[in-house]
């Protein structure tokens, strides 16, 4: 394939030459895609690192998703990447929701947790004080962030309920913690939504830029491109349809 072939266009190309369940080749051609799309899927399971599930196991789910993504794509779409994203997103959350229920640190965070504790106490006797977290970093050798790392998952494998009263208070625990970070849910909705607004013409992603991006008016918007409001919501309409239908979202809806 040419050096100029990205690799969204590469996969679609695999996957429409695949398609035909008689090909010999079948299998080959998606385990190409699979082998080539297997950053994707590391990129997106290590977005929920350090959730309580080793990042080994999410890379599993994640490639897990890959392959579902693989098998069920549609060649006569444009944009593989816009379908695999959501596919292996969907399989993490199902993971989390079905199988993490209790968080449980990494192994390395475990071990790094039961060093400091032995050495808290053989420091203790050699000092006849409490040591600083710099001291115990020193003696096991690890950084002073590791042990505040491992230091803040005390506890986690019998987790205290969200449910359960604050100290001194009768609010549910967690709502007095964390916050929602909408920018998270609209992270992956763009990461989603790249290839298919890539693959539109200069005029549209313009259009989308203005509206949605500057966050300018359609009259104001028409007034700049020499056209009526009606012209501007028209268009707006037909490229947000084309992204839908792209991304496989029309026909989940209908």
């Amino acid at each position: 394939m040419s050096s100029h072939t990205t690799l969204d266009e590469q996969s679609n190309l695999l996957l429409a030459q695949a398609r035909d369940e008689l090909s010999p080749r079948r299998e080959a051609l998606q385990n190409e895609v699979l082998e080539n799309n297997l950053a994707l899927a590391r990129r997106l399971a290590r977005r929920y690192n350090g959730r309580g599930v080793a990042s080994d196991d999410l890379e599993q789910v994640a490639r897990l998703g890959l392959l579902k993504a693989v098998r069920r794509f549609d060649a006569d779409r444009r944009s593989f990447t816009a379908y695999a994203v959501p596919t292996i997103l969907g399989e993490l959350r199902r993971h989390f929701r079905d199988s993490a229920w209790v968080v449980r640190p990494g192994r390395h965070l475990q071990e790094v947790q039961a060093a400091a504790n032995v050495a808290r106490e053989d420091l203790r006797s050699e000092l006849s004080r409490d040591a600083t977290p710099a001291e115990v970093a020193e003696r096991i050798g690890e950084s002073e962030g590791s042990l505040r790392e491992a230091d803040s998952v005390i506890g986690a494998f019998s987790p205290r309920s969200l449910d359960a009263p604050a100290p001194g208070d009768s609010t549910p625990f967690g709502h007095t913690i964390g916050s929602i970070d909408r920018h998270l849910e609209r992270a992956e909705d763009l990461q989603a939504v790249g290839p298919s607004v890539r693959q539109l013409s200069l005029q549209d992603r313009r259009l989308l830029g203005m509206r949605f991006v500057e966050g300018r008016t359609q009259a104001d918007i028409g007034r700049e491109l020499g056209i009526s409001q009606m012209q501007v919501s028209r268009r707006l309409s037909a490229v947000i349809e084309r992204i839908r239908d792209d991304m496989g979202l029309t026909q989940l809806a209908s």
